[in-house]
This record gives C-alpha cells, structure tokens and sequence, in this order.
C-alpha cells in the first residue's frame, strides 16, 4: 500500500511539474489603445525568462482574435529588437476586445499564453480632440544647440510635442514619431504655410544619454528644418513636469526605454486642444490640425 501510495506521489509531483513549466515564462504585451483603420498597428511582447531576465533568440509570433466574436485570425511573426522585446505589425479592420494567443518558441521547448486587450477606432471625424482641460507647465529645458526653452518659448504658437530618444531600438516607436514630423515639414512647405507660429518639439525620455550634441547630429541625419523644430533635453524632473501632467508614461530599462507613443498639440494659449495616441498618424489630419490656426503666405 504504502509503495502504491509513493508511486502515486510520484506521478502527480511528475505532473504538477510539468503543468508548471510553462509558468517559466513570463510573457507582457504592449499595444497602443487605439488604431487607424488602414494603417499598421504595432505590437510589443516582452518575455523574461523564469529568473525575470529578458528572453534571447526566441521565436515569438501571436494569433489575433477578436474575444467572443469570429471574425477570422489575424497571425503576426515578430521581430527581436533586445532587451527580451519582440515586435510584430498587424492590420485590424475592428475595433473592440481582442485576444492574443502568444508562442513562445526556444531551445526546442514551447510556450503558449493568451493575452487581452482593447483598441479603439481612430478616424479622422474623431479628430483625436481632448475634452480635459490641460495648460503647459511652467519648465526650463535646452534644445540642440544648448538654448534654453521654457513655457514662454511655445505661446502664441501651435505647438506639436512628442517623447522619443535617440538610441531607441524599436523601428515602430521613436523612428514613425519622429518620421511624422518630418512628413509634416515637408508639406508644411509643400503649401506654403508660415512656420513663424508652428513649433514642433521632441522631448527626450533619456535626457542621460541625449545631449545637445548628440541631439544637434540626430537633427541633422533626420534632415529637419531646424528653424522651427526642436529636440529638448535637460534635467529629469523638467521633463518629469510635462510627462506627468499629460499621462506620457515612460521607465528606463538598462539602456532600452519603455514608454507611450503620443504626440500632443497645444494651441497658442498653451491649452492642449489634440492628443494622438499610437505611433502612426493619418499625416493628412496631423497637417490639418497644425495647421488650422496659421494662414498660408
């Protein structure tokens, strides 16, 4: 009996085991809350391994369905940028909850886990105009050529401000806002608009690294006209004071920085009128919108 009873613990112990192994992995997704129908909606996997370290060399790509509805699977493969995060593109035509089924594929061992998440439709009648009531903070930061600029700098202009780093390694973040800016100026030049009351701003997030300098050589590679854009830094707690107040969340992780993709626009009192959440941005409504308070030349 007593031999039966010891094989019996045997089992389960063999079984609780490996029902257990997939809790080896720890699987965090990231996706913006809201998307453009037609446009690419990026996804971000962040898997650790059963110590918490970031996962290397995996395999990682997720099914897409919508939850309690069949409206087809949307699969996506997704590419390793470091640090443990894996990101991948999709193209949802629905807006509403949605389930990811996440693979895990490493060292010849399989991983599954579904994620939830929720996006919201983004179109052009929606405008992405605000409803809270928000007004610019007083700070003091530099731009890339080591001038300050605070509150008084951005008054009686349409402001456009968006968060990146140089060193950012994710090709749908940091690169796509700071790609918007640039379609912006071209055709802000393209209709001949004065840019005399536009003012378009990157804050950095990593104000260790980004220095006027290294600020001033990424302008210049990003080919922008610097008379009327400027990429920020300064101390954190200046910066700290704007993303605070607007919900930019952002968490330095070694050299890699997690943060929202949202670019804001304030008009020429310092209220902020327009909120864009997600990278991609329909550059037909970004232009329109910077653009309403400036008459052309």
């Amino acid at each position: 009996m007593i031999k039966r009873l010891t094989i019996f613990a045997v089992i389960c112990l063999i079984t609780f085991l490996a029902g257990c192994r997939s809790d080896q992995l720890q699987i965090k997704l990231y996706a913006p809350k809201t998307f453009t129908p037609g446009q690419p909606f990026a996804i971000q996997f962040k898997v650790l391994d059963s110590q918490g370290n970031p996962l290397k060399g995996a395999k990682v790509s997720a099914d897409l369905n919508m939850k309690d509805m069949d409206h087809g699977t949307v699969s996506i493969p997704t590419q390793e940028i470091g640090h443990g995060l894996y990101v991948g593109q999709a193209n949802l035509q629905m807006n509403g909850d949605w389930i990811a089924t996440v693979k895990v594929e490493h060292n010849g061992e399989s991983f599954e886990e579904d994620k939830s998440f929720t996006i919201d439709v983004q179109t052009k009648l929606t405008a992405h105009k605000v409803t809270k009531q928000v007004e610019l903070p007083n700070f003091k930061l530099i731009d890339q050529n080591g001038q300050p600029v605070t509150k008084k700098d951005l008054l009686g202009k349409t402001v456009a401000m968006t968060f990146t780093y140089v060193n950012c390694a994710d090709p749908t973040a940091c690169p796509v806002l700071l790609g918007n800016f640039n379609k912006l100026q071209q055709d802000i030049k393209a209709s001949g608009i004065a840019t005399d009351k536009i003012l378009l701003l990157s804050i950095s997030i990593d104000p260790q690294n980004d220095t006027p300098i290294v600020l001033k050589k990424h302008a210049q590679e990003m080919n922008f006209d610097t008379s009327y854009l400027k990429l920020l830094t300064g101390d954190l707690p200046e910066i700290e004071k704007l993303t605070n107040l607007l919900g930019e969340h952002f968490e330095k992780k070694g050299t890699e920085v997690i943060h929202d993709n949202k670019t804001f626009i304030f008009d020429q009192t310092g209220k902020l009128t327009h909120e864009f959440t997600g990278s991609y941005i329909d550059r037909e409504e970004l232009f329109q919108v910077v653009t309403s308070q400036v008459a052309p030349q």
